[in-house]
C-alpha cells in the first residue's frame, strides 16, 4: 500500500492539532476548576448536571416560599397575641361592669374604653404584611378586608381562600387565614354566630345605658377561644416549615455533593495528565518535522 507525501502530511497535522486539543481542553479545566466545561467533556455527566441544576434551583424556591410563609405566619402570630390581649382586656372591663358597686359613670368611662379597644381591633384586622397585602382578606389581599359604618355594623370584605404554598415536592401548606373565620364566626351563645366586633360594640351600647349583660362575659371567652385556636393552628404551621426548612437543606447539601462529586476537578489528576499530553504534543510535533525531511526530493 503506498502512502503519499500528502496524506503523511495531513496525518501528521491532525496528529498535531489533537493533541492540542487535549491540551487545550485540560488547561481550561485547571482555570475554570470544572472536569466539564461543554457536554462534550462527558455526555452523561453533563446531562446529570442539568438535572442537579433543576434540582437545585425547585429546592432554593422552597426555601425562598418558606422564607415569606414564616414571615406572615409571625405576623399573623403576633397580630392574633395582640388580639388575644385586647380581648382579655374587654373581658375584666365587662366583669367589672357587672359589679353592681359600679355608678353609671363610671360604666360610661369603660364604655370608652371599650370603644377604644374595637378601633383597635379593627386595626390589626386590617393589618399588612411585608408586601402591602392584608394579612386576613383571603385571596383579596389588596383592599382592607374589614369595615364599620360608625352604627354597630361591621362587614367583612375578602373572602375565605387561603393561599396553599410549596414548600417541598410533595408538600403546601397556608400562609394564612381569612379573617371571616378568625373575627366574624364566633360561636354564639345563643346560637349562630356573631362577630367579635358586634360583641364588644354591644358591650360599650348596655355599659352606657347603664344596664351590662353578664352574655358579653361568655361571648368574649367564646371569641378568645377562638383566636387561640388560630394562634395554636399558626404555630403548629410555624413548626411545620420549620422542619420541612430542615430536610430542604439536607437536601440541598446532597444536591451540592453529587454536583461537586460529577463536576470538580481532580487538580492533581490534571496536572499529571497536562504533563503526559504536553509530552505527547511534542513528539508529534518532533515526529512531523522528521517525516517531513524524508521527503525523496530532499535526496535528489
Amino acid at each position: 500500500m503506498r502512502i503519499g507525501t500528502l496524506n503523511m502530511f495531513q496525518q501528521g497535522v491532525d496528529a498535531m492539532i489533537d493533541r492540542q486539543s487535549d491540551v487545550f481542553r485540560t488547561q481550561q479545566q485547571l482555570s475554570s476548576g470544572k472536569r466539564i466545561n461543554r457536554p462534550s467533556d462527558d455526555p452523561a455527566g453533563a446531562a446529570q448536571l442539568i438535572g442537579l441544576s433543576d434540582s437545585l434551583d425547585t429546592t432554593r424556591q422552597y426555601q425562598r416560599n418558606i422564607d415569606a410563609i414564616r414571615s406572615r405566619l409571625e405576623l399573623e402570630d403576633s397580630s392574633l397575641a395582640a388580639v388575644g390581649d385586647a380581648l382579655q382586656r374587654a373581658r375584666e372591663l365587662a366583669v367589672q361592669g357587672l359589679n353592681d358597686t359600679n355608678s353609671a359613670e363610671n360604666r360610661a368611662g369603660m364604655a370608652q374604653e371599650i370603644r377604644q379597644i374595637v378601633d383597635e381591633l379593627i386595626g390589626l384586622a386590617n393589618r399588612t404584611d411585608a408586601a402591602g397585602e392584608f394579612l386576613f382578606a383571603g385571596f383579596r389581599g389588596q383592599a382592607a378586608p374589614f369595615s364599620h359604618d360608625g352604627a354597630g355594623n361591621f362587614s367583612y370584605n375578602g373572602d375565605q381562600g387561603q393561599r396553599m404554598i410549596q414548600v417541598g415536592a410533595a408538600r403546601q401548606i397556608a400562609d394564612g387565614d381569612s379573617g371571616l373565620d378568625v373575627f366574624m364566626k364566633i360561636p354564639a351563645v345563643g346560637g349562630g354566630y356573631e362577630d367579635m366586633f358586634t360583641t364588644l360594640y354591644t358591650l360599650a351600647n348596655d355599659l352606657e345605658a347603664d344596664a351590662p349583660n353578664g352574655t358579653s362575659v361568655q361571648q368574649i371567652d367564646n371569641a378568645l377561644d377562638n383566636v387561640l385556636g388560630f394562634r395554636s393552628a399558626a404555630g403548629a404551621r410555624l413548626n411545620a416549615i420549620d422542619r420541612q426548612e430542615t430536610m430542604n437543606v439536607a437536601l440541598i447539601e446532597r444536591l451540592e455533593n453529587t454536583r461537586s462529586l460529577i463536576e470538580d476537578l481532580d487538580y492533581a489528576e490534571a496536572a499529571s495528565r497536562l504533563n503526559q499530553e504536553s509530552v505527547t504534543l511534542q513528539a508529534a510535533q518532533q515526529a512531523f518535522v522528521k517525516v517531513q525531511n524524508l521527503n525523496l526530493f530532499n535526496f535528489l
